[in-house]
């Protein structure tokens, strides 16, 4: 191989080194800033759901936020019912008895919310200053201002981002033990697919779970087979893949 060739090797692989650096780098933060943002804001969620759990109702109306539970008869008007481009949302606006609106959002259509018209009565549940129920015909749904709806979405963040961002760091911080080659060797290539594999994984837990309002603990009951399948199939590959050869040097013999 020539000088210049020999050259534009090593900077291709310096340059390949700093961007599976930076990646490294970030992936580590994303999955540490995770876990951080879990252990300040699922504890004090947990709290305030297990509060309303244990929220009693109120003996009369509340002229201030209480942490009692207050139930009053609304209007349902302005209903939309997909989230749009615009970022629109799933919402409805609920008229109280004595004219007040309130623009209510939910993370999704049901039981309650796509069984409705515009003027048909539901009843809405007041704690906290917040609208945080609807129920009609027997049917609860929860508002976006219900603690109820909040700890899934922090753990579904949890298992999309997470576990696929750790494995991904592994990745990259293996590569790095190469740092001038400028290809991907089997063993940090399959762990980089592997965390694409488990980011895809938590991606479906997440939504089948919210999609169809299932508890906190579905998402890692779903996300754990489909992991297991995910790493199962990294390394059967792995093991089905040749070695990668070393070429060894052919030395020319004087004649």
């Amino acid at each position: 191989m020539s000088d210049v060739g020999q050259v534009g090797r090593t900077r291709g692989g310096r340059y390949g080194s700093v961007y599976v650096a930076v990646t490294a780098l970030l992936c580590s933060l994303v999955a540490v800033g995770l876990l951080a943002f879990a252990g300040l804001q699922l504890p004090r969620t947990v709290e305030r759901d297990r509060a309303l759990k244990e929220a009693v109702p109120c003996r009369s109306v509340p002229r201030e936020p209480a942490d009692c539970l207050w139930r009053q008869p609304f209007t349902v008007t302005a209903i939309h019912l997909w989230s749009g481009r615009r970022g629109d949302g799933i919402h409805a606006t609920l008229i109280s008895p004595g004219g007040g609106k309130w623009r209510t959002e939910f993370r999704n259509d049901g039981p309650v919310l796509s069984g409705l018209d515009e003027g048909d009565r539901v009843t809405g549940t007041i704690w906290r200053g917040r609208l945080v129920r609807i129920s009609a015909d027997g049917a609860v749904q929860v508002t976006e201002n219900s603690p109820d709806a909040l700890p899934e979405s922090i753990v579904a963040l949890l298992v999309v981002c997470g576990p696929s961002c750790l494995v991904l760091a592994v990745a990259c911080g293996w590569r790095l033990r190469s740092p001038k080659e400028r290809g991907w060797r089997r063993g940090p290539k399959l762990t980089a697919a592997l965390a694409a594999g488990l980011a895809g994984a938590g991606l479906i837990a997440a939504l089948v779970a919210l999609k169809f309002g299932l508890p906190l603990w579905a998402m890692s009951a779903i996300w754990l087979p489909l992991a297991a399948l995910a790493s199962a199939l990294a390394i059967a590959v792995g093991r089905q893949t040749p070695q990668e050869r070393q070429t060894v040097p052919v030395q020319k013999t004087a004649l």
